[in-house]
C-alpha cells in the first residue's frame, strides 16, 4: 500500500508496530528460544498478541479452549467458581503456559482465567500449537514438563487443603510463591505479586477473615510482610517451620 505524507503517522506505523511486538514477545518466550527465526516467524504469522487490564477474564469456566496461551507481561489466575465461593486453583507469571491441559486434550476450560494485573499474552491457534509440537522435540519436552507440574502442583494443593490448619495452608502457599518467582533481597525473598485477602482465601480454601486474622498477625511478627504490589518473607526457616505443622515463633 502507497504511504502519503497526510495520512495520520499511527495509521501508517500501526500494523508494523504490531507485528514487532509479536515478533519481540515470541523471542522473550522461553519455549520459542530453541525454534529458528523462520518457525518463529511462521508463528507470527498464526498467533495474536493480546492486551488485557487487571480483573479482565481471559475465558470463563465452560468455553472452548481454541488456542495456547502464553503470558509475556502479568499474572493470571485460574479460578473455579463453588456454591460455597470462589478457590484459585493456580496462579501463571511471564513465560508460563495458561490452560494448555484444556487445550492438549480439546476439552472446555474447567475453570475460569482472570489476570491479576495488565497482562500481554500470545495466543496460538490449536491446530498450529499441535504442528509445533510434532515438529520440535524441544518444544514439545517443554510443553510436556509443564503440563507435569501442573497436575503435581494440583494434585498436592488438594492434598494440603484437605485437615490442615489456615497457617499450615498459607505457609504452604507462600513457599511456593517464593520458589516459584521470588528473589533475594536485602530484607528476604520478594514476591513480586499482588494478592487481595480474598485471593489468599481462595487459594487456600478458606474465610477472608480467617485471611485477614493469618495475615495480620504475621505482619506484626514479621513472618511475611505485605507491601505495594508484592510481599517479602524475611525468614524462609520460620515460614517453613509454621508450614511443617508446628508452632509458630513466639
Amino acid at each position: 500500500m502507497a504511504l502519503h505524507s497526510n495520512d495520520p503517522p499511527d495509521r501508517l506505523d500501526r500494523a508494523e508496530i504490531v507485528a514487532d511486538r509479536l515478533m519481540t514477545a515470541l523471542r522473550s518466550l522461553p519455549m520459542f528460544r530453541g525454534l529458528s527465526q523462520e518457525d518463529r516467524q511462521r508463528i507470527g504469522r498464526v498467533a495474536v498478541l493480546r492486551d488485557y487490564d487487571r480483573g479482565e477474564f481471559l475465558w470463563r469456566a465452560g468455553e472452548p479452549a481454541a488456542h495456547l496461551t502464553l503470558i509475556v507481561r502479568g499474572q493470571v489466575k485460574i479460578v473455579r467458581h463453588t456454591e460455597a465461593g470462589d478457590v484459585i486453583l493456580e496462579i501463571f507469571g511471564v513465560g508460563e503456559p495458561v490452560g494448555a491441559i484444556a487445550v492438549y486434550n480439546g476439552i472446555p476450560y474447567p475453570a475460569s482465567a482472570a489476570c491479576m494485573e495488565p497482562t500481554t499474552l500470545v495466543l496460538i491457534p490449536r491446530a498450529d500449537y499441535f504442528d509445533l509440537l510434532d515438529r520440535h522435540p524441544d518444544f514439545a519436552r517443554s510443553i510436556i514438563r509443564e503440563l507435569t507440574r501442573l497436575t503435581l502442583a494440583l494434585t498436592r494443593k488438594l492434598a494440603e487443603m484437605r485437615g490442615q490448619r489456615v497457617d499450615v495452608r498459607i505457609a504452604r502457599l507462600f513457599l511456593t510463591l517464593a520458589e516459584r518467582m521470588g528473589r533475594t533481597t536485602d530484607q528476604g525473598i520478594e514476591i513480586p505479586l499482588q494478592l487481595s485477602r480474598q485471593e489468599i482465601a481462595e487459594m487456600v480454601g478458606t474465610t477472608v477473615e480467617s485471611a485477614i486474622r493469618v495475615m495480620s498477625r504475621w505482619g506484626r511478627e514479621g513472618v511475611l510482610v505485605t507491601g505495594e504490589k508484592r510481599f517479602v518473607v524475611p525468614s524462609r526457616e520460620t515460614l517453613e517451620q509454621i508450614a511443617e505443622g508446628r508452632d509458630e515463633p513466639g
